[in-house]
């Protein structure tokens, strides 16, 4: 359904510009970056009581990290399409408390990270993430990716494998990633701006953004106590829509081969009522997995069972590490 959204919103735009459409932010020549270093900002911007930011380039990352007391592993927690290391609180504090120190990222364009422009030298979200990874801590990292997340994961697995000691992959599959052409299409700025303003619309109509939560928890008892505002507030932000846009052209996509081949250790973990992730997607993906992954199911899980199943994900999550 995303897929086809997508494709008549670009249809309609490309009978509008035409098709010849030069590439402008991902066609960059290479410079040199700013050393990765955390910053302060406003007090605005910090809407936790832990957050903390991370300077690279052009970007800003937002952060915060839920420490163990006595950790026995770090966990890079990576968030799904308009979603921000929220979505992984409850998960990260009962694996905290069971020693694993846990660090959620906003992904530029989402939470409090940094919104791209087509003035913006681009730097992928894979790399954006390692250096994140390598600015808090020489020691390899257990990577977990949400549905979205999930494709970084496999990406920083991909492109730094030293960096990355187990894969969890939540809600997510394989993916085929976006050619040239389309990147050059979606990071063209009237395309990019005007599918920008259609999604931030989306956010602004009660109506519509509820019932695509609701969607994704799949539980009215849950949604009707949800801090719906920790999940809005960040997509209002003036530049989300233009962002995720970038952010959806940056996903790498998966070298199978090298999933099935890269000796680590992997947890595939999903809901058994995700309507994102096609089920046959799902057990597609397995496949390619290497034959000692562990598979597992959460009964009853949306989408986003990450969040309303945390105690049975983390249990899974837990028997898996140990």
């Amino acid at each position: 359904m995303k897929k086809k959204v997508l494709s008549l919103i670009l249809a309609t735009v490309m009978l509008l510009v035409g098709c010849c459409i030069p590439a402008t932010a991902m066609d960059l020549t290479e410079e040199e970056v700013l050393v990765g270093e955390e910053v302060a900002v406003g007090a605005y911007e910090t809407p936790y009581d832990d957050s903390r930011y991370f300077a690279y380039g052009d970007y800003i990352l937002h952060f915060r990290v839920i420490e163990a007391e006595n950790p026995v592993g770090q966990i890079m927690m990576i968030h799904g399409f308009a979603l921000s290391g929220y979505c992984w609180t409850n998960l990260a504090e009962i694996l905290a408390e069971n020693g694993y120190t846990c660090v959620l990222v906003d992904l530029p364009g989402y939470g409090y990270s940094t919104r791209e422009t087509k003035d913006t030298q681009f730097i992928t979200r894979t790399k954006l993430v390692y250096e994140l990874m390598s600015y808090l801590s020489d020691d390899p990292w257990i990577v977990a990716g949400h549905s979205m997340g999930g494709f970084y994961a496999q990406g920083i697995m991909q492109e730094y494998p030293e960096a990355v000691s187990d894969l969890l992959l939540y809600g997510t599959s394989g993916n085929d990633g976006i050619g040239a052409g389309m990147k050059a299409v979606f990071t063209f700025a009237p395309v990019n701006k005007l599918m920008g303003a259609i999604m931030e619309i989306f956010v602004k109509i009660d109506f519509i953004f509820n019932m695509m939560l609701k969607m994704g928890l799949q539980d009215d008892e849950y949604y009707a106590s949800y801090d719906v505002a920790a999940v809005k507030d960040p997509l209002s932000i003036k530049g989300t829509g233009s962002g995720a846009i970038y952010c959806f052209v940056d996903v790498p996509a998966t070298d199978f081969l090298a999933l099935r081949t890269c000796g680590k250790d992997i947890f595939y973990c999903n809901g058994t009522l995700d309507n994102v992730i096609a089920q046959d997607a799902r057990l597609k993906f397995a496949a390619h997995l290497p034959s000692d992954a562990v598979c597992a199911d959460v009964e009853g899980g949306g989408h986003m069972f990450i969040e309303n199943y945390a105690e049975e994900v983390a249990a899974l999550t837990l028997d898996f590490l140990k």
